[in-house]
């Protein structure tokens, strides 16, 4: 079990290596001719290569550009034969790699982030606007007290309910793209006037209470 057990490690580290250096090897040559390019074997000539190579990078290009005109110019060294024996396999994997990441990434993640950073920033701004009409209500309260586990739960509950709002509106209403932003301003005020309705109703109770102690105390006073 145990040989068994080291046997798939082993094989998974071989197979992690030779994927990262497909990667490497797909990102530092462009296409099949580029890498097995003819280039002179003078060791002279190559070194001269390198030299330029390494100039231009340093005068007109980035650290990035540094190390694949060093890459290239060190597989440049190697025969055209073992190249296209060696190389040209890892080539074609990881170009296979690499599409396969730009289309995963433009279909699924892309989508995703936009939608989890358009909830993040619409959280956040719904609960600066909540944690700043509670302190105009209650001055004293410290922020705190106003920013506690129920109202943050709360905020994102109420974020969570505007993007379904969002995501099956348009299903339900098919001018909603065209009154779609006043749609979203809507939502959220009531969502808003949803969490703050506790607030404002213990103030007004507050409020109905102090006048009710003013009114017993001028009462007494007559």
């Amino acid at each position: 079990m145990k040989n068994r057990k080291n046997g798939k490690k082993i094989a998974l580290g071989i197979a992690a290596g030779l994927t990262s250096l497909s990667v490497l090897v797909g990102s530092v040559f462009d296409s099949s001719a580029d890498l097995l390019e003819e280039t002179p074997r003078n060791p002279k000539t190559v070194t001269k290569i390198t030299k330029d190579l390494s100039s231009i990078s340093l005068q007109k290009k980035g650290l990035k550009q540094k190390a694949i005109a060093y890459l290239r110019s060190v597989i440049y060294r190697i025969p055209v034969k073992a190249r296209a024996v060696l190389f040209a396999p890892l080539w074609l994997l990881g170009n296979i790699v690499l599409m396969a990441a730009e289309t995963l990434y433009k279909t699924l993640l892309a989508p995703i982030g936009s939608l989890i950073l358009g909830f993040v920033l619409q959280t956040l701004l719904l609960l600066g606007i909540i944690g700043i009409c509670i302190k105009i209500l209650f001055p004293n309260l410290p922020w705190s007290k106003i920013f506690s586990r129920k109202l943050i739960v709360l905020v994102i509950a109420g974020s969570l309910f505007m993007c379904a709002c969002d995501l099956l509106m348009p299903m339900i209403w098919e001018k909603y793209v065209l009154y779609r932003r006043l749609s979203r301003l809507i939502i959220g005020l009531i969502v808003i006037l949803i969490i703050l309705s506790p607030f404002i109703r213990k103030k007004l109770k507050n409020r109905i209470s102090y006048e009710a102690r003013c009114d017993d105390e001028t009462f007494q006073l007559n």
